[in-house]
């Protein structure tokens, strides 16, 4: 019990923190939590979760992002692998982003894209009210990172009428999924995509997009 009195001290002290770096946490209200307590951490809070180590050490299990904190901790959670869909037919759409995209490394950017509509039909797209990006190496094409923030809502559908255009509002994330590059993606030129959902039904084809420009500042 005294333990978990002073984990339940700091996590009230670092919620009133501007910004918090906290993103999910034992109810400081509840008072049956058991060690080890799960503390999920903003990707830029690399030194909050080193200071809950030092201080707790393996009565905390801590994760960074999307990453688990500090690497190597034998109960770590690794992030999903991203399944990458087939590509958007290009004679059916074009996407391009709404402007530059332009991010400091550890943020997130609301941003949108412009969706074309080639095709002779409406197009429907699902969403829980924005699309969110993955970051992509531009050489490789590889999935370097994103956001694995919750998404809230359900049931946000884009109609794109045919030879029309939509801006469908876009998350871009900085968290890092490879360890090597750390907790954040670094400074840089990259790339992003996000997948489509065309349509509301369960079997609704998924495409996702070509690799857009993305700019990371330091």
């Amino acid at each position: 019990m005294e333990l978990w009195d002073d984990v339940r001290r700091v996590i009230v002290r670092l919620t009133d923190e501007q910004p918090s770096p906290l993103r999910q946490w034992p109810d400081p209200s509840y008072d049956e939590h058991r060690p080890p307590f799960r503390i999920h951490l903003e990707a830029w809070a690399v030194s909050t979760a080193a200071d809950l180590l030092d201080q707790f050490g393996d009565d905390v299990d801590l994760t960074v992002g999307a990453l688990p904190f500090p690497p190597g901790r034998a109960h770590e959670r690794r992030p999903e692998v991203v399944r990458r869909a087939d590509l958007l037919d290009p004679g059916q759409a074009a996407v391009e982003l709404d402007g530059p995209a332009v991010v400091r490394s550890g943020q997130m950017l609301q941003h949108g894209i412009l969706l074309h509509n080639l095709s002779s039909d409406e197009m429907r797209l699902a969403t829980n009210g924005q699309v969110t990006a993955v970051i992509v190496d531009p050489q490789t094409e590889h999935v370097i990172g994103g956001s694995t923030l919750p998404q809230l809502l359900i049931g946000v559908e884009f109609l794109v009428p045919a030879g029309e255009t939509k801006r469908i509002p876009l998350l871009i994330g900085t968290e890092s999924f490879v360890p090597d590059l750390g907790y954040v993606v670094p400074a840089g030129r990259w790339g992003l995509e996000t997948t489509l959902t065309l349509g509301r039904n369960p079997d609704s084809p998924v495409r996702r997009t070509p690799v857009l420009p993305l700019t990371i500042t330091a």
